[in-house]
């Protein structure tokens, strides 16, 4: 992308945008930060800066729906994301992972798995590091271990990296993308562009990623969960397998269920890279998970209190749950983002025993658990007496784990799973004390 002389609008100031416009001025373009909100650093909130504009990056928050975006495509404007500016620039590797959930796992653990292996290699993305910060830095010798999410595919035109990963699709996101039909279409940007000289790992367990392979030139990976994939990544007899070849035994890898889909993944992908067997093993049983991803915060007297703060929808939630050692007590609730708790309660394992609600979609989750027969549940007024209520429970019944997964967005109280992460945290250091 040549934007030496070009006028270019960077739309949203946060870190994503103010990274584009830096790695744009880089490239000898005239940028200029644009954001909605007038108090935003370093940029302006006149509209009249897109008429000029050649080249409109827009940072993930930014819809690309918007009706003045629509008419600068149709004056022959480029609209792009900063994913797709950033892509162009760099001369690394670029490998990307995308699907509802486990994107930020995946992502890490593939960095962490060529780090281990002595390579170069770095995570970006919608991890929380802009890929514009880096992309002019990395050389050829360097690997962009890149998050994508669906708000930074859509708006993607060229963007083809070496390898691409869809993890799963289940419903997201549908209050900015409009349908489940606009959702997929946006994740299938990942592979849009690549060729018969580039790679797609996919999973082969899933139904609506199976129902997109007729699109897909790469050459095709699948892992899968539930069987054998003989071209790819699978679980066999207590081993993680890779084309018929043992790679890790089970037992050393902390990941458990769904979970493991994460594990599968990263396999494909570093194997295709040619890391050895051995090393992708060290790695694994050396991973550290993220911060609320199933995290364990107290252990006491046979009982664990796990914090999942980031299952923000149903199926992370599940994911969780199937991941537990044991009779579980799960916590849940908070923003209302039309998810589909039916799905949850019909597909709930047998170890969850109870169930304490909170948050604006309390009567929601409880209406759906009636309607299931999941009769086991009570609701609680905030975070604080949700805990309590499930301490007290998994006293009585002798049940080994607190699961707080909320399978709900946190921003009916929060403004991020992060700082709804250490409410709990909070939460459980003071009703201990």
């Amino acid at each position: 992308m040549d934007l030496i002389g070009k006028n270019v609008v960077i739309y949203g100031a946060g870190k994503s945008g103010i990274a584009a416009y830096e790695l744009a001025t880089d490239m000898g373009a005239k940028a200029v930060i644009y954001d909605d909100d007038a108090t935003a650093p370093r940029a302006t909130n006149s509209t009249g800066v897109f008429a000029s504009a050649d080249v409109i990056v827009l940072s993930p928050g930014v819809s690309s729906g918007k009706d003045f975006l629509y008419d600068a495509k149709l004056e022959n404007k480029t609209v792009v994301s900063e994913l797709e500016l950033a892509s162009c620039v760099s001369k690394a590797m670029q490998i990307a992972i995308t699907g509802t959930n486990g994107k930020t796992t995946t992502t890490r653990l593939i960095d962490w798995i060529f780090k281990t292996a002595g390579k170069s290699s770095r995570a970006v993305g919608n991890i929380g590091v802009a890929f514009s910060t880096i992309a002019d830095k990395l050389t050829s010798e360097d690997i962009a271990v890149i998050e994508a999410s669906s708000f930074q595919l859509e708006s993607c035109i060229s963007f083809a990296p070496h390898i691409s990963v869809m993890l799963n699709i289940t419903p997201d996101h549908l209050d900015r993308h409009g349908s489940m039909r606009n959702y997929i279409a946006a994740k299938s940007k990942i592979f849009a562009k690549q060729t018969e000289n580039d790679f797609f790992v996919y999973n082969a367990g899933d139904d609506e990623i199976r129902g997109l392979l007729g699109g897909v030139c790469a050459k095709k990976v699948p892992f899968c969960l539930s069987r054998p994939v003989v071209d790819g990544a699978y679980i066999s007899s207590g081993f993680v397998c890779f084309k018929g070849k043992p790679i890790l035994p089970l037992d050393e890898v902390s990941f458990k269920g769904r979970e493991l889909e994460n594990v599968l993944a990263a396999v494909a992908v570093c194997m295709i890279c040619g890391v050895s067997p051995y090393t992708i093993g060290k790695a694994v049983a050396t991973f550290k998970p993220d911060r609320f991803r199933r995290e364990l915060i107290f252990e006491d007297n046979g009982l664990r209190v796990f914090n999942d703060s980031k299952a923000t929808n149903v199926y992370s939630c599940l994911s969780a749950c199937e991941a537990m050692d044991g009779d579980t007590v799960l916590i849940m609730g908070g923003a209302r983002k039309a998810e589909d708790f039916d799905e949850l309660f019909c597909s709930l394992p047998i170890t969850v025993k109870h169930i304490v609600v909170c948050g604006e979609n309390a009567k929601e989750i409880l209406s759906s658990a009636y309607e299931s027969g999941f009769e086991n549940i009570e609701e609680a007024k905030d975070l604080q007496s949700a805990y309590a209520h499930a301490h007290a429970y998994a006293l009585d019944k002798k049940c080994k784990n607190i699961l707080f997964s909320p399978s709900s967005k946190s921003f009916d109280r929060y403004k991020s799973y992060e700082e709804r992460g250490k409410a709990f945290d909070e939460v459980v250091k003071n009703f201990r004390q």
